[in-house]
């Protein structure tokens, strides 16, 4: 540039300078004038072309140096047309689950003092609250179910996964947004600027007198459920009992120190130590209603048991007589059996429709316990079935009980002499890939339950008992696609097989630890319906009704384990949670993914308390209750005393209850 300048300089030089001598007076002779008159134009040319080089010098340093502006990649560009180079999507990520956790825990706290406005103030003065907190749940609703589906590998691209990352920020923030707007007047609605603490401090405290009745009362029923149903069936609630204490002691301490503050006019320390005490008897009563709510579910599972029992064999009975009478592929729905063979038959949850040419009608058959041993000479386990009795006209088979069989072979009672003799079946070949006696492969389908540690959204549904009935091949199992699934989901008859196999062993081993007892009346009617939902023909019955119960109670129990102890939990339990409660709520529900999901939630949850530790170190803070109360988000951390408490409102808002700085 330096260059440029001083060559352009020189050139206006050389054009000025003959301008500037043209007024000297100097006598020259004539001739020596006429000369110089001739020589002048050509005197201009050198000038000339001097300053036609440093234009052009000029505009080619100027285009070069835009171009190299453009493209440059280096820090310092004064133009630059690409944006910033993106993170790594790693830091996205991190960032979405943050904000999922912040946000959840705003709502879950702006419930829990809403609730305590409402028994203040009544339900209308809050109903503008309780929109903005429904408001808020329903966007982070929809960020859960979008970081359900990112985590189950949708998107697949990088670039739409970064901005699935990004709306799941945008809602979390919205939430948060939607609460902070309300947190002024919530704060004015609650404590009015005339008048004292007292409206707000005798609710609470009566609920506080509560609470402490029905902890006393919850630790006789614990006892009770544990002596009747064994340890196993009250695990999930293992010291609840003892941690409801520790709230309730945490909540005596601030309730005393809020009272002081309002004798001393200190409003604003009295408000402080009162939202603690009510997150705290809050979150005791949590744990109480959490015991109370197990006690129940497990007395309504042990009288459903024989119920369960009764109807899941008969399914069984259904779907292996279909087999045996059907011969190729069937498709199995999830409450019906669509039209079979060549006159159509629906498996009902007691009888087998018109079959073949005359078609018959078979009683509740009951499958007996399997030995584990006798192969037959081809090497296939678990015993021969052969075919029940059959005739040519309509006959109706009474009530047949396969017997317990140790190592031998199975036999009907009675036995046509047309009847062929099937095909032993491998029943140990229970899982997809499995090859049935004819050398197919079972398509896509683990029969049985799905540990709840392996199951995300996105898993294998097999068999989905509703509510109700559904129609012909409307059937969730495994990887088949909806497309099969109603045009019948065929599966073969030794796939068929296979699975009624598995299910009868199931159904014996239930049916041996009912008896010999005590044992978890959850999880034995859980293991029923997982064991019979990929072969089930029945309709609304103990089946659907015992599915529901278990999946509303492990959603319950996690449920509780999530808003007791949400200062410790990270994001992962908290998205399994959301997606096992929507699963429940939709229609028709999908109980047993729902229930998978909710002990995989609390599992999760459990594991991430445990890491955390002890957020206060010291005696007479964990005395007091204050480790515990961060712990369940009731204090925010951050000091010696455990921060100040959580109020209603989003990230902004929330932690404004702090000690005012000296």
């Amino acid at each position: 540039m330096a260059h440029t300048l001083v060559g352009g300089l020189a050139g206006v030089a050389w054009l000025v300078l003959p301008w500037m001598t043209i007024n000297n007076v100097v006598p020259v002779p004539a001739a020596a004038a006429a000369a110089r008159d001739e020589t002048s134009a050509t005197d201009l040319v050198l000038p000339v072309a001097v300053v036609v080089v440093v234009v052009a010098l000029a505009g080619y340093g100027y285009v070069r140096r835009t171009r190299r502006a453009r493209t440059r990649t280096t820090p310092g560009g004064a133009v630059a047309v690409a944006g910033p180079a993106a993170g790594p999507l790693s830091e996205d990520d991190e960032r979405a689950r943050a904000a999922l956790v912040e946000a959840d825990d705003c709502v879950r706290t702006s419930r829990e003092e809403l609730g305590f406005a409402e028994a203040q103030c009544g339900a209308d003065a809050v109903e503008p609250f309780a929109l903005a907190v429904r408001d808020a749940a329903s966007e982070l609703s929809a960020a859960f179910r979008m970081r359900q589906q990112y985590d189950e590998g949708v998107p697949a691209d990088e670039t739409s996964r970064r901005h699935a990352l990004a709306g799941i920020v945008g809602r979390c923030r919205e939430a948060g947004r939607r609460l902070d707007v309300e947190a002024l007047a919530f704060d004015l609605l609650r404590t009015p600027l005339q008048g004292g603490l007292d409206e707000a401090l005798e609710p609470a405290e009566a609920r506080f007198r509560d609470l402490t009745a029905r902890t006393a009362a919850a630790e006789t029923t614990l006892a009770a459920a544990t002596d009747r149903h064994g340890h196993t069936a009250t695990a999930a609630v293992t010291g609840h009992l003892e941690q409801a204490k520790d709230r309730l002691v945490f909540a005596t301490v601030n309730f005393n120190q809020a009272r002081q503050r309002a004798d001393l006019a200190d409003r604003e320390g009295a408000t402080r130590h009162l939202r603690a005490a009510e997150g705290a008897t809050a979150q005791a009563e949590i744990f109480v209603s959490c015991i109370e709510r197990l006690s129940t579910d497990l007395t309504t599972a042990a009288e459903l048991i024989p119920a369960a029992l009764t109807e899941a064999e008969a399914e069984v009975a259904a779907a292996e007589g279909v087999r045996a009478r059907g011969g190729g592929g069937q498709g199995v729905g999830a409450w019906e059996v669509g039209a079979q063979g060549g006159s159509g038959q629906e498996v009902g949850a007691w009888e087998v429709g018109a079959q073949g040419g005359g078609g018959q009608e078979v009683g509740a058959q009951e499958v007996g316990a399997l030995g584990a041993g006798g192969q037959d000479a081809d090497g296939q386990g678990a015993g021969r079935q052969e075919a029940g009795a059959q005739d040519a006209g309509r006959q109706e088979a009474g009530a047949q009980r396969a017997g317990a069989l140790g190592a031998g072979a199975q036999e009907s009672d009675a036995q046509d002499a047309d009847e062929q003799e099937s095909g032993a079946q491998d029943t140990d070949a229970q899982k997809s890939g499995t090859q049935d006696a004819d050398g197919q492969v079972a398509h896509g389908q683990e029969s049985g339950a799905q540990d709840a540690d392996q199951q995300e959204a996105g898993a294998q549904r097999a068999g989905v008992l509703g509510a109700g009935p559904r129609g012909a091949g409307a059937q969730d199992a495994g990887a088949l696609d909806a497309a099969a699934q109603d045009a019948g989901g065929a599966l073969t008859s030794g796939e068929l097989h296979s699975l009624t196999a598995h299910a009868g062993l199931v159904l014996a081993a239930v049916r041996e630890e009912v008896a010999r007892g005590p044992y978890d009346p959850l999880g034995a009617l859980r293991r029923i319906t997982e064991a019979v939902a990929p072969v089930t023909a029945g309709r609304a019955g103990a089946l659907p009704v015992g599915a529901l119960l278990a999946a509303r109670s492990a959603v319950a129990l996690a449920d509780g384990f999530v808003e007791a102890h949400r200062g410790a939990l990270g994001s992962t339990a908290r998205t399994r949670l959301a997606e096992a409660e929507r699963l429940l709520a939709a229609e028709p529900p999908d109980p047993l993914t729902a229930d998978a999901l909710a002990r995989q939630a609390l599992a999760l949850a459990e594991q991430d308390v445990r890491m955390y530790g002890n957020p206060i170190a010291g005696a007479a803070e964990h005395a007091s209750g204050a480790a515990g109360a961060v712990i369940g988000g009731i204090l925010l951390g951050g000091g010696p005393d455990g921060g100040p408490p959580a109020s209603f409102g989003g990230p902004q808002t929330r932690a404004r209850r702090g000690k005012p700085q000296v």
